[in-house]
């Protein structure tokens, strides 16, 4: 009888140990893919916000591109302490720019822009072309790498990014660019190092008006 009574005490113990820690547990299949499918960022829908909220307003606050040109034909060596933005130790800069300009000439392949009031030799030139670097993610200083501990994520922005400026800014850009006519504009350029010649300065557009 005692071991009858010991056996069956252990069996229920061990029953209540499995019952409170079970050894194996079943998930719903569905409930986990649609976990791990939230948790995957999406930088397509990231960026569609980015661009509309944060980014537009922040254009206002650009430096001003005829002074950046000023600065350019002072000492063009100043212009990185004055509008540059470097990130790590990268021998690169950027700078972020929105202003006024006469369009001075229309090609298949570029866009030129005067700041001047005269003269048709360009100060800034928009390329159109295939997007590529990250002078729009990184040279407006509105996106922190630290806070995206993926790197994949960080430079799925960046292409996501230039995307936008693909198959939106470039086309407005053509369209409303007319030899003569004036443009109220805004964007990024990546300058390779201080010995690069900044003119005319190679523009990555953000927006772009008809004045």
């Amino acid at each position: 009888m005692n071991r009858t009574v010991r056996w069956s005490i252990l069996i229920l113990a061990i029953a209540g140990v499995c019952w409170a820690y079970p050894p194996v547990r079943f998930h719903s299949l569905k409930k986990t893919q649609q976990t791990q499918t939230a948790a995957v960022f999406n930088a397509k829908d990231f960026v569609g916000l980015f661009w509309k909220d944060t980014l537009l307003p922040a254009t206002a606050n650009a430096a001003d591109a005829a002074k950046v040109v000023d600065a350019i034909h002072a000492d063009p060596k100043k212009v990185r302490d004055q509008f540059g933005r470097t990130v790590g130790v990268s021998s690169s800069y950027f700078i972020f720019i929105h202003g006024s300009a006469r369009v001075v000439s229309v090609a298949s392949d570029s866009i030129g822009l005067s700041v001047k009031s005269t003269g048709n030799d360009a100060d800034i030139v928009v390329p159109i072309d295939f997007v590529f670097g990250n002078a729009v993610r990184d040279g407006t200083g509105l996106l922190d790498s630290s806070k995206y501990p993926n790197a994949q994520e960080f430079n799925d922005i960046s292409a996501a990014l230039n995307d936008v400026v693909e198959k939106q800014v470039l086309p407005e850009f053509q369209r409303v660019a007319k030899v003569g006519g004036r443009v109220q504009f805004s964007g990024c350029a990546e300058i390779a190092d201080e010995s690069t010649d900044l003119k005319p300065i190679k523009l990555t557009p953000i927006s772009v008006k008809a004045e």
